[in-house]
């Protein structure tokens, strides 16, 4: 009986003994693991990619002025031009019609250094989205509806053409950056490993400098050409990568 008790303790000197070991060999794991993270050696790169997208429609702002000398007798000869202009847009079924400014205010002349008021002045615009190739047209069925003032003219892709163009655009940047880093390493004599974050910058659609304002486009406007030209997307893409 006495050869059973002493067995009993033994055994039971040596549990806690194997209790102690398994916490200091998991310590001793996160160690390694965090010593590995405080070595690790990242590089940072930057990679940009631009597409160059055809233009298809024209974003078309214009508008009609009037003067009178009372703000009633602006104001209808205003709205009654203003009606022509949309109502005719409207029948050649020009997209995104809407109408962008309205303005009346005093006309002031100034005689013997002395400003006096003399009658008022109405302004109107109206901007619409059209095909570049029917943009001249357009323009001058406008005109010949009471239009008299082109305030802008900007080119402009379809959305469809753009998101299409911004997915090649964040496909050029990746290999841009991917292209960096594996020159700045093997120059080095390093080797990447793996890619530890991406970021993604939002992309940047860049417009055509719009057309400067045209004032009194007259009767000239079917002898300007319109012509159209190409919108950028850019992208950028950083990448932070373990060597």
């Amino acid at each position: 009986m006495r050869q059973f008790t002493t067995f009993v303790l033994s055994l039971a000197f040596c549990v806690p003994a194997i209790a102690a070991i398994a916490p200091a060999a998991k310590a001793q794991e996160s160690s390694t693991s965090i010593q590995s993270v405080k070595n690790e050696r990242i590089l940072t790169v930057s990679g940009r990619g631009i597409r160059a997208v055809k233009t298809t429609k024209a974003r078309i702002q214009l508008g009609v002025t009037a003067e009178g000398k009372t703000a009633i007798d602006v104001q209808k000869e205003v709205a009654r031009q203003a009606n022509s202009i949309v109502s005719l847009l409207q029948r050649l079924s020009v997209e995104k019609l809407q109408t962008t400014s309205i303005q009346l205010s005093p006309k002031y002349v100034y005689e013997n250094n002395r400003q006096r008021q003399d009658g008022f002045t109405g302004q109107t615009s109206v901007s619409f989205v059209v095909a570049i190739e029917q943009a001249g047209e357009t323009l001058d069925a406008a005109v010949n509806a009471g239009a008299n003032q082109v305030e802008q003219i900007t080119f402009i892709a379809t959305d469809t053409e753009l998101n299409a163009a911004k997915q090649f655009a964040l496909q050029d940047a990746v290999k841009d950056a991917q292209s960096q880093s594996n020159t700045v390493l093997s120059a080095l004599g390093l080797s990447p490993k793996s890619i530890k974050a991406i970021q993604i910058s939002d992309s940047a659609i860049a417009y055509p400098v719009p057309q400067p304002r045209m004032e009194s486009l007259a009767k000239s406007a079917n002898s300007v050409p319109i012509l159209g030209g190409e919108q950028k997307v850019e992208a950028s893409v950083t990448l932070q990568i373990t060597y």
